[in-house]
């Protein structure tokens, strides 16, 4: 996978906002539809604002022709976990939407952190005048590694 992104930003709320529009122009230049992963870095960066630590927290894309993956990281030692939430409940459903829609999930610890990643199947979108550099990229150094 090559780095198709990273974006470090204030863990709060008006920073989920922007990662959503960071995905979505990050995705976009590479050609890649971006709806899935911008609703999976949504409910990831809430996640890390409300139950995360830390001032700031760290956004890494990555992709290849088959799937792309986005990595969020909060400085917080918690153990993110599918919660089921009743009817009544205003939250909760973050990890059960990410569960839906990606293919595969995980959490590791990085640092004094957590970093949690998702996975989803690259789907092309087009996009006028543009010419892509297939094969151009940075190597997977930064942001979580391995499942």
């Amino acid at each position: 996978m090559v780095v198709l992104g990273a974006l470090t930003v204030d863990r709060d709320a008006s920073s989920v906002a922007l990662l959503r529009r960071y995905v979505d122009g990050a995705l976009e230049l590479e050609g890649i539809g971006a709806e899935d992963v911008q609703l999976i870095t949504s409910e990831l960066a809430t996640n890390a604002v409300e139950h995360g630590a830390g001032d700031r927290m760290a956004l890494v894309l990555t992709g290849d022709g088959e799937r792309v993956r986005v990595e969020l990281t909060d400085g917080g030692g918690g153990e993110p976990r599918v919660r089921a939430p009743g009817d009544d409940e205003e939250g909760g459903r973050g990890l059960v939407i990410v569960t839906a829609v990606a293919e595969r999930w995980g959490v590791r610890r990085e640092g004094g952190g957590t970093c949690v990643w998702a996975e989803v199947a690259r789907t092309d979108r087009s996009v006028p005048g543009l010419r892509r550099n297939r094969g151009a990229g940075v190597p997977d150094a930064v942001g979580c590694s391995g499942d």
